[in-house]
Parts: structure tokens; C-alpha cells; sequence
């Protein structure tokens, strides 16, 4: 008798696990994205809806680059890996950076904007475009707050990293944040 309550529950167990698995062959987006129990957060965005005419599916704080770079500060900026194979180091940065890897566009989209919260951070990125920054800073204090994570004595969110490049990385990456606006 006790075996047949063990057996029930193996079975009950099983049958959800079985469920679930035909229901998400079934219906594919329902799983997809952080929070996917929530409102508006089952199906990822496609294409022009997620802001993209390309028609491929990024997940939220998270965008797939070029193919090819046109340069160095393009290739920092989408991979976090310089022109000579080298990835970029820094220190803090949300654990999932630290885990997998990642570069600017993943918390500053393709375009540069920001407006994404990153996963694991509690603030919107923002808009990292030299036409916005250069509104209040200059060039130095954008390299202070690529590699110190500083801004005018303040320091910026922990959720920044604070990438330790050399001074041609540095200047390629400022030079990419213009071709961006």
C-alpha cells in the first residue's frame, strides 16, 4: 500500500512533466524572456516590433551585432572583444556579465539609446550616444566613466562595469559612440 501512494506521485509528476513539455512544443513564446508568467513578457519581440527590421529575435538587454565590423570601436562596442582577439577586462557589472561575457549593447541596445534595464540591475541604461553625452561632458569624463565608473565626483550605478582598456580601445569606442549620434 505504501509503494502504490509513491507510485501516484511519480506518476502525477511525470504527467506534468509531460504536459509541460507538449504545451511548450505547442506554444513555443510562453517560455521565452525574463518574468515569462508576466503580462506582456511571454512572447519575445520580433522584428520591427523589438525595433529591428532585420526580422531576428533579441532578448531584452540583449542584441546580436554586424556580421562584420567596420571597426574596432564597433567591434568593442557589440562584443566586448577588440580587433586583436582580446577581450575586454573590467570589474563589477551585473554577475550575468561576469558569467557569460557581454559588451555595451547589451545594456545600451544596437543604437546606442539605453532605455533597457538590464537584468539583475534596478536602472535604466542610458542613452550612451556622443550626441547626448557631449551635452555634459567631455571626452575625458567619458572615458572616466567608461573605465572608473565615475561622473563629476559621483559614482555611476554599480550595474556599470568599469572596463579597463587600453587608450586605443578607449579612443575606438568613443569614436564608435559618435558614428552612433
Amino acid at each position: 500500500m505504501e509503494n502504490q501512494g509513491v507510485y501516484i506521485a511519480v506518476g502525477l509528476l511525470a504527467g506534468i512533466f509531460i504536459a509541460l513539455f507538449i504545451y511548450s512544443y505547442l506554444f513555443p513564446g510562453w517560455m521565452m524572456g525574463y518574468g515569462s508568467f508576466m503580462p506582456g513578457y511571454g512572447m519575445p519581440m520580433m522584428g520591427e516590433e523589438a525595433g529591428y527590421q532585420d526580422g531576428r529575435y533579441y532578448p531584452p538587454g540583449c542584441c546580436q551585432g554586424p556580421a562584420t565590423f567596420q571597426s574596432n570601436g564597433e567591434k568593442i562596442y557589440f562584443t566586448g572583444i577588440n580587433e586583436k582577439g582580446e577581450r575586454i577586462p573590467f570589474t563589477g557589472g551585473p554577475q550575468w556579465l561576469v558569467t557569460h561575457g557581454g559588451s555595451c549593447v547589451n545594456c545600451h541596445g544596437r543604437d546606442g539609446r539605453g532605455g533597457l534595464i538590464p537584468m539583475m540591475c534596478n536602472v535604466r541604461a542610458p542613452d550612451i550616444r556622443y550626441s547626448t553625452l557631449s551635452k555634459d561632458m567631455s571626452d575625458q569624463e567619458i572615458k572616466i566613466a567608461i573605465t572608473k565608473g565615475e561622473h563629476e565626483g559621483e559614482v555611476l550605478d554599480w550595474c556599470m562595469p568599469r572596463w579597463q582598456m587600453s587608450a586605443e580601445d578607449l579612443n575606438d569606442t568613443i569614436a564608435y559612440l559618435k558614428e552612433l549620434g
